[in-house]
């Protein structure tokens, strides 16, 4: 990891001893966990107006408020080394209590995710419980990095750390699948956590496994068929909601629309697996595993590839899934009432797109794929809004 250090001197006002010599030997991270230190190797640090304190710029949150040009500030305190974060004015919120704990975090957290794509990682364990057990781990050595940050009496608890933590944690949901196997290799638990993402009138959805007999022979695809005898689909929600069983063809299941004018009738034989927004329905090839949308209402649009196969799509619902638990956690003023500045919606927004998209890229290669048409509705708000 490049580190961006100090070279063009430092200002008198930054008395802080231990402060001078970091920025001037070990150096920050030029970037990393969401934040970027790269303005320290450009020239002398910038002063930041802040009255009698002696504040100056190290870098900038690579998210940013709603419709703000640039993100959030890191700020050092010149006289007691501290790191605030802030939003240009007087209000901010305490980042790291110096420079070298700062440093620590930021790869603390970059190492959770680097450790998701070892597949060897923890025996090679992955879902949702492996998350947790992540989280926790990185908290710990996290606290043992700062402690007073971590550990402050009737204090909010600190600002960005925990939302980034989270942020890098869900690599740890799935592993890739082999050449010849799934996309993923989702587990139970992945899809019954799934379930319970699912805001019902009733409580959460529950997982529907369906029968060996129950499944047409026209469904060749072995890793579909293992994952839906013994993963499940999660039950209840705007997708799987049906669970029809058995299942049916596209052209049994929607007759109206396969009457000798339809567009992509090779469809006609891929089984209608689930509901998609703009009352569309997922269509599977039984063969391949691949999951595509039928093109009932416009001339080409959206494009016919949806993801992968069932497991991708799994994977991505469910990376949204917690993601937008975590973005509903702070609706409101919540994240105003425990931080000056910091607002995990900012940061939630900002990397939403390109987490999903990290699943199947393939579901965002072009303007006319529907993840990606989702991801840029302005009127619905995004993938978040």
């Amino acid at each position: 990891m490049e580190c961006a250090r100090v070279a063009a001197g430092l200002p008198g006002g930054l008395v802080h001893a231990g402060s001078r010599e970091f920025l001037t030997g070990r150096g920050l991270p030029e970037s990393g966990a969401f934040l970027d230190f790269g303005v320290i190797g450009e020239g002398p640090l910038r002063d930041f107006p802040s009255g009698a304190e002696r504040l100056y710029v190290l870098g900038e949150t690579q998210y940013r408020a709603p419709f703000a040009v640039v993100g959030g500030l890191v700020l050092l305190n010149g006289v007691t080394g501290e790191v605030f974060l802030g939003d240009g004015g007087a209000r901010r919120d305490l980042l790291a209590s110096g420079l070298p704990s700062l440093a620590g975090l930021v790869r603390e957290i970059d190492a959770v995710a680097d450790g998701a794509l070892r597949a060897d990682a923890l025996d090679g364990r992955r879902g949702p419980a492996v998350v947790a057990e992540v989280m926790a781990g990185a908290r710990a050595r996290m606290r043992e990095l700062d402690p007073a940050l971590f550990d402050r009496p009737a204090a909010a608890p600190p600002a960005h750390w925990d939302t980034a933590l989270l942020v890098r944690a869900l690599g740890w949901g799935a592993l890739p699948g082999g050449p010849d196997g799934p996309a993923y290799a989702i587990g139970r638990e992945l899809v019954e956590e799934l379930a319970a993402l699912t805001d019902e009138e009733d409580g959460p959805g529950l997982v529907h496994r369906y029968r060996p007999e129950s499944l047409p022979d026209a469904l060749l695809h072995g890793p579909t068929r293992h994952l839906l005898t013994e993963i499940g689909l999660p039950t209840g929600g705007a997708v799987f909601g049906a669970c029809a069983e058995p299942l049916v063809t596209m052209e049994q299941a929607y007759p109206e629309y396969f009457d000798g004018e339809e567009h992509r009738p090779y469809q006609r034989g891929f089984l209608a697996l689930g509901d998609w927004p703009a009352n569309l329905t997922i269509a599977l090839d039984g063969v391949t595993g691949r999951l595509e949308l039928p093109d009932w209402y416009d001339d080409g649009q959206p494009e016919a590839y949806l993801n992968r196969d069932l497991s991708a799509l799994l994977y991505a619902l469910w990376t949204y899934g917690r993601l937008r638990a975590e973005w509903e956690r702070w609706e409101g003023r919540s994240s105003r009432e425990t931080w000056a500045v910091f607002d995990p919606q900012s940061l939630l927004s900002t990397v939403v797109d390109g987490l999903v998209e990290a699943v199947d890229p393939a579901a965002f290669a072009s303007p006319g794929c529907s993840w990606r048409l989702l991801a840029e509705d302005g009127h619905l708000g995004g993938l978040l809004g």
